[in-house]
């Protein structure tokens, strides 16, 4: 696969200086855009220093990213996304140290949006208000979450949508690299499939150009003119911020059109779940870093009835058979899971579970997902209460059978003193 990119930047119709900075390394699979804090001083020598840095922290790197191309594994794609991370603490050190050394005695700080591609896998780090978008299968998914006081509101229902377009506070952010020496950054991998587009910006772009016209915008294809436009159109509403568009497609060597994309096919799957019905694209892609994705032959038993229950199955293609005592219960297909009871207690296997087909499963651990509802506390509301409502109906469900076994149990019994058919008295 080969990543190819471009970029745009200007300086908008309402600043004097450009406080926006992009960086492209294509030798390292590396792109990246920072927007220098213009409520603080010199956020252009901020950003700028943002991404030299970056960039010479994972140069230094490279034998570990090349090791990682030739071998990729759970194992090197973890320590892959810890030295992204250190990078973006670097560059946050560097910028924080030059504030300090001003002899004002002043304050700089600036966003940081960073996509690193090795191979097929993509691995980004995000701080600040900028964005990295995700266009695949004709949709944009946003994979950032904006760093701002107004989001904070918004997710907290301090404020509608309609009143955060209003506030004041609409340019606070609320995390920056350089006001400390330390920051929280925000990281991702996921899978790339071929003909995914991927797009940076800084907010001078994301706050004219909404999701849906730059879906129209990018299912034209992308190229230096793409990006271009994309920043004039910008300016021409406004531009009262500087503006910058860093824009990356993959491809392949050879001619895959024909075959069906098999992430995409899986996220799909997945969104079809009603455990994931409330989730964001970008919360199903962290749910798929914590799981592990298993092919199963014709006839491999998952499970059998009684076994300690551990795991969770997703299927993402494919049919199994779910059996107890060898009588057939149901077939299941994509879209399907089951075994989630091993999320809440530690069950033992009420059936046994038949691979019916050669099938492809997500599969997540009980401990994986505890893990994942510890570090995202919405993921973890919203998938509770999936399977909150999923329990409720399977108990009404009982409740209904139960009652109207016991109603017809009562209808048949005889008046008391009477004799059934065989006899006996009752």
């Amino acid at each position: 696969m080969k990543l190819k990119t471009w970029a745009s930047t200007d300086v908008g119709r309402s600043r004097r200086e450009n406080e926006d900075s992009f960086l492209l390394a294509p030798d390292l699979g590396l792109v990246a855009v920072a927007d220098g804090m213009g409520g603080f001083e010199r956020g252009d020598v901020a950003s700028q220093l943002a991404c030299e840095v970056l960039q010479e922290s994972l140069a230094s790197r490279r034998a570990l990213l090349d090791a990682y191309r030739r071998s990729p594994s759970p194992e090197t794609r973890s320590v892959v996304l810890e030295v992204l991370e250190d990078a973006v603490q670097q560059a946050c050190q560097q910028v924080h140290g030059a504030a300090t050394a001003l002899a004002s005695g002043g304050r700089m700080g600036t966003t940081l949006d960073v996509l690193l591609v090795l191979n097929s896998t993509a691995f980004i780090a995000h701080v600040g208000d900028g964005r990295i978008y995700l266009f695949r299968g004709r949709e944009l998914h946003p994979l950032t979450e904006d760093h701002t006081l107004v989001n904070d509101k918004l997710k907290e229902g301090a404020i509608t949508p309609a009143e955060a377009e209003g506030v004041t506070y609409r340019s606070v952010i609320t995390r920056a690299l350089g006001a400390f020496p330390q920051v929280r950054v925000d990281t991702l991998h996921f899978e790339l499939d071929v003909d995914d587009l991927l797009l940076l910006c800084s907010d001078g772009l994301h706050r004219y150009i909404g999701p849906r016209e730059l879906s129209f915008s990018l299912a034209e294809g992308i190229d230096q003119d793409t990006a271009t436009r994309l920043v004039a159109d910008a300016n021409g509403r406004g531009g009262q911020d500087n503006i910058t568009v860093v824009a990356c497609s993959l491809k392949a060597d050879d001619d895959t059109s024909s075959v069906v994309l098999p992430n995409q096919q899986r996220m799909e799957a997945l969104r079809r779940m009603d455990l994931f019905a409330t989730c964001t694209y970008r919360e199903l892609i962290a749910i798929c870093q914590f799981a592990e994705q298993r092919s199963a032959w014709a006839g491999t038993v998952l499970f059998k009835e009684g076994m300690p229950g551990l795991e969770c199955f997703f299927i993402l293609q494919g049919r199994v058979r779910i059996e107890k005592e060898g009588t057939q219960l149901t077939i299941m297909g994509p879209g399907s899971y089951f075994g989630e009871m091993s999320f809440l207690d530690f069950p033992r296997r009420s059936a046994s579970a038949v691979v019916e087909e050669n099938t492809e499963l997500l599969v997540l651990h009980r401990d994986q997902f505890t893990m994942l509802t510890k570090l995202n506390a919405n993921l973890s509301a919203k998938l509770s209460w999936q399977l909150l409502k999923k329990l409720s109906r399977i108990v009404r469900t009982s409740n209904d059978r139960i009652t109207g076994d016991m109603l017809s149990s009562d209808s048949a019994t005889p008046p008391e003193g009477s004799t059934t058919p065989e006899g006996s008295t009752t």
